[in-house]
């Protein structure tokens, strides 16, 4: 979200809310005007970095240079209720993302916990879903009702959803719970459970507090405030190489504008 790079929620003007309840016209607003651009994100990071550390200036590393982010607010949760009288209210995203679709590798779509028309509007825009568990008991409950979700959204409204992968957070190594649970998810659905896994990390939390992600804020290292960096980017690196596994198995021949490194300057 907006306020994990440090984007002051007072100057946030246009958010998903907005986009996806607005009835101005025929069509719905264009998206480029609720997007924020990569100079604002970095330029709002280094400064929540500076105001919480003295005025010190912040690491150089704290940039992003090809990253647009549509905020949310806390209006977004009322839009359930906004969009249930609404014509066309499963497919709104979907419409709104149609034309700049072409202009980014990937489209990342933070779904809200719950199973309702927020969530509905995702999988009706996506083609593939990544499925983060909590390697904990009820997590499996909340897993089985996503997956027949699913399956209603793919005969219903988009035969071109996929699971995409699965990828386990929250896990203590040393749990008898964390790797029942692993066990079973890997059983339900063999083959789409990531390698990496993401461990609860108290630095990992207090990342936003910074104004930055933890992948930008700590060098990755196997120990100490680096460990939560270095399984993100590591799960990063699994995920785009799934997907560039699956293009070159349905033959789509382009070269990817993304690089995943982590410049330490």
């Amino acid at each position: 979200c907006a306020t994990s790079f440090g984007v002051e929620k007072k100057k946030i003007k246009k958010t998903a809310y907005d986009l996806l309840t607005n009835d101005s016209g025929e069509d719905l607003p264009l998206m480029e005007e609720y997007l924020i651009g990569p100079d604002e994100l970095t330029q709002s990071m280094r400064d929540a970095w500076s105001l919480r550390n003295n005025n010190k200036k912040p690491p150089e590393n704290l940039s992003v240079g090809h990253l647009w982010l549509l905020p949310s607010d806390i209006h977004l949760s009322g839009a359930e209720i906004e969009l249930s009288h609404k014509i066309g209210r499963e497919t709104r995203l979907r419409e709104a993302l149609q034309p700049i679709i072409d202009q980014f590798d990937y489209i990342i779509i933070d779904t809200p916990p719950s199973l309702g028309l927020l969530s509905i509007n995702a999988m009706c825009a996506a083609n593939w879903v990544m499925v983060p568990v909590q390697a904990e008991y009820y997590a499996l409950e909340g897993f089985s009702m996503l997956m027949n979700s699913i399956k209603m959204i793919q005969r219903r409204i988009n035969r071109n959803l996929k699971i995409f992968g699965i990828a386990m957070t929250m896990v203590d190594a040393r749990s008898k719970l964390s790797r029942h649970v692993c066990d079973e998810v890997n059983r339900k659905m063999p083959n789409k459970l990531f390698k990496t896994t993401i461990r609860r990390l108290v630095k990992v939390a207090e990342a936003p507090w910074s104004g930055a992600p933890t992948v930008l804020l700590n060098k990755p290292t196997n120990s100490g405030a680096g460990a939560g960096s270095l399984e993100y980017w590591t799960l990063s690196k699994e995920f785009h190489q799934r997907v560039t596994e699956m293009r070159r198995e349905f033959g789509v021949n382009e070269d990817p504008r993304l690089l995943l490194e982590r410049k330490n300057r």
